[in-house]
């Protein structure tokens, strides 16, 4: 690989016998010239296009493969490597078959007072209640799933392994914990929220402060009237990609000499 080609080599005994073999010093690394990359004569953006593998944005930029390894030097979410470039749309959706699978249970938290004013219980919260793992049931609809995990910022309860279909207002069940609460709203987990957006573009990760009419409440009183939007996490996670995707890259009138100094560096 043309990257590697430029890595100094190091002597190694691999079996302890004396015999050294010359190996590619894989971790050396240098850290290029901030005053070099933050010339703007030196860099541009380019966004990746789906499918496009970083030797195809390489060939594009550049005309060669080659430099492909420019862009995991100088982006720093690339760092780790392939793990950072943005998945394509058979990835993606893969991507959300895995780790969005599954139903999502809303509830609705109220806040309920004994005759004196102090706190007599948190209806519906998911605070305290319910176990991972245990076994929830729609006292309605007797359908059932496995709970993976709680978002009690966002109130939501995320199952697995569903049978039948939860309904909007009825009481569900812990089968281990013996805890209730009465759903809000039922989605698949992609189309559940991650979180709400104002019209002011104030991001909320707590649904305590949202009406049942998608409004804001008890925040801030001059936004108390903004609408909001939810962001799904299939939207959540599609932002994440197209932002993965968004790449510092050499200028390719500069991409030589850029070359040329890293492989200087890299060998000091």
């Amino acid at each position: 690989m043309a990257f590697f080609r430029q890595f100094p080599k190091v002597g190694y005994d691999f079996q302890q016998n004396g015999v050294i073999t010359n190996i590619i010093d894989i971790f050396r690394s240098v850290k290029v010239d901030s005053v070099f990359l933050d010339d703007m004569s030196t860099y541009q953006y380019y966004q990746v296009r789906n499918g496009e593998r970083p030797d195809i944005v390489s060939t594009i930029l550049y005309g060669s493969p080659d430099y492909y390894w420019t862009f995991f030097v100088i982006n720093e979410h690339l760092k780790t490597g392939l793990s950072g470039w943005p998945m394509n749309s058979d990835e993606f959706e893969d991507y959300m078959d895995l780790e969005y699978s599954g139903t999502v249970i809303d509830t609705e938290p109220n806040v309920k007072y004994t005759p004196d004013g102090t706190i007599a219980d948190y209806e519906n919260s998911l605070a305290g209640r319910f176990t991972i793992g245990e076994i929830i049931t729609g006292q309605t609809s007797l359908a059932s799933g496995l709970l993976k995990e709680k978002n009690l910022e966002m109130s939501q309860l995320i199952l697995g392994g569903v049978s039948g279909n939860f309904r909007v207002n009825e009481r569900i069940a812990g089968a281990t914990s013996g805890s209730t609460v009465v759903t809000s709203r039922v989605y698949l987990h992609r189309d559940a929220p991650h979180h709400y957006v104002g019209s002011d573009g104030l991001e909320i990760y707590n649904s305590r402060f949202i009406d049942e009419d998608l409004t804001l409440e008890g925040v801030r009183p001059e936004a108390a009237d903004f609408s909001l939007s939810p962001v799904s996490y299939y939207e959540y996670e599609t932002q994440l990609n197209d932002e993965r995707g968004k790449l510092r890259v050499v200028r390719p009138n500069m991409i030589f000499q850029f070359s040329q100094l890293y492989s200087k560096l890299i060998n000091q």
